[in-house]
């Protein structure tokens, strides 16, 4: 269900997001180009446009939440640090290995993004079923530019299926989830 997250009075357990960060090509000072020159598809956002989204997303949620947030390695320790401003703790950096890569000013390939396992009060317990069952690392390739791979909604599904879930710059509807983005 698509919701105004600056509009609503539901309360969310969990939050995935994946900012659209600002990205150039090597030298270039193009923000609206990805790492092979090409204009993206959708427009990027600035820290501070990124840490009020999910500002007013961490208000939505309780005293204990999850907060799955991905980044690209230029931005791991910013994105990490907003979310601590927002009272978040790092439980884990998962790694989605993209089993391809783009070569980052032509020296090594970048075929990795983040995906930061963070919680906020304590943490919230995941399914009993799943308990040692989800490796930090997860393999799938790469579909369309920014887009997750269904992998790592299914390990989030799997981790926490019953509590509330809301996707931040979502590009999709999902069942199970409600979602906010401007390609939804």
């Amino acid at each position: 269900m698509v919701v105004d997250i600056f509009n609503t009075d539901k309360n969310y357990a969990l939050i995935l997001a994946d900012p659209p960060w600002k990205q150039s090509r090597g030298g270039k000072k193009s923000v609206r180009k990805n790492s092979s020159g090409k204009p993206l598809e959708y427009p990027v956002l600035s820290l501070d446009e990124i840490f009020e989204h999910l500002k007013q997303a961490n208000s939505l949620t309780g005293d204990n939440s999850i907060l799955f947030l991905w980044t690209i390695e230029k931005y791991l320790f910013e994105a990490q640090e907003l979310a601590e401003q927002l009272g978040y703790k790092l439980h884990s950096r998962m790694i989605w290995d993209k089993q391809i890569g783009i070569p980052a000013a032509f020296t090594i390939r970048f075929g990795h993004e983040y995906l930061l396992f963070m919680y906020k009060g304590k943490l919230i317990p995941i399914a009993k079923e799943e308990r040692g069952k989800i490796h930090s690392v997860f393999h799938e390739k790469p579909t369309k530019h920014s887009k997750k791979p269904e992998v790592s909604y299914q390990i989030i599904e799997r981790l926490y299926p019953d509590i509330t879930k809301l996707e931040l710059y979502a590009r999709n509807e999902r069942t199970g989830w409600d979602c906010w983005g401007n390609e939804v």
